[in-house]
């Protein structure tokens, strides 16, 4: 049955959570390029919340909720909260996900939490980094073409500008690469999926500066990772891209939002 004011050929929109804080990155600016890239790309309706400040150490409120991901149907984790360490605050977040809330996780997202024992997040995450060399460029290169992801993509190489190269501690069993970076002699894996459980998670530990964020290739990477998680990586989800396909920044770097959440007033969650 086709719910009202929607017809066959018009799926519902996926609803996504991008969260996003913590250290070091220009996340007022971040945060809002890629609602506007992920959602001129495909039907995918974006809500931002950034909280937590500049620290490493802050625990959320919006995960103080244990129902905080009520009504999506994706995650996206950019977060930057390294040094937290209370493995039961990082059960609570993986809760959702434990039970199939399909996730996107981008750049600082694989080293948050990287300060706790055991391996919690990193089975999430299904690769474990512990640090990063110099903003220096980061070639790219696919190993993984065949892969939905990236069949399609447009590109298979990219030599970023200044960029951080996550090193690779551990890649667990579940996990699939699909990119790998360069930096001088240093060569990781970049982007990867994984299976944590019957879930399906996207990670990029590329996305530092606003530079890479706001690039054509990124933000087609990231949308084509966001709807395979979701397992809507098709031609009714996908919009056709406003980039050039050959690279290049996205329309406009927008200026700050003066809010930290997005999420429309009165908000309901989806049943």
């Amino acid at each position: 049955m086709v719910s009202a004011g929607l017809s066959a050929a018009e799926p519902r929109s996926l609803r996504a959570l991008l969260v996003c804080g913590g250290c070091c990155h220009d996340y007022p600016i971040q945060k809002d390029v890629l609602k506007r890239g992920i959602e001129s790309r495909a039907r995918v309706v974006v809500d931002t919340v950034q909280q937590g400040g500049t620290s490493k150490e802050s625990r959320i409120p919006l995960y103080e909720n244990p129902d905080w991901a009520k009504g999506y149907d994706v995650v996206i984790h950019d977060e930057c909260f390294g040094a937290v360490a209370d493995t039961n605050w990082i059960t609570r977040i993986l809760a959702p996900h434990r039970a199939g809330l399909p996730a996107v996780n981008l750049h600082c997202a694989v080293h948050s939490y990287r300060a706790a024992p055991g391996e919690l997040w990193q089975e999430y995450l299904g690769l474990r980094s512990m640090k990063h060399g110099k903003a220096t460029p980061i070639r790219i290169r696919t190993i993984a073409p065949r892969h939905p992801i990236l069949r399609d993509l447009g590109w298979s190489e990219w030599t970023t500008g200044n960029e951080e190269l996550y090193n690779n501690v551990k890649v667990f069993s579940t996990a699939t690469l699909l990119q790998r970076g360069t930096q001088a002699e240093d060569d990781y894996a970049v982007t990867w999926v994984n299976r944590y459980g019957s879930t399906r998670v996207f990670s990029t530990s590329l996305g530092h500066f606003n530079e890479t964020v706001g690039d054509e290739r990124y933000l087609d990477l990231v949308t084509r990772g966001l709807l395979w998680a979701c397992n809507r990586l098709d031609s009714r989800h996908l919009r056709r891209s406003p980039g050039t396909r050959s690279g290049g920044r996205s329309d406009a770097l927008p200026s700050p939002g003066a809010a930290s959440d997005t999420r429309p007033a009165g908000f309901k969650p989806k049943e």
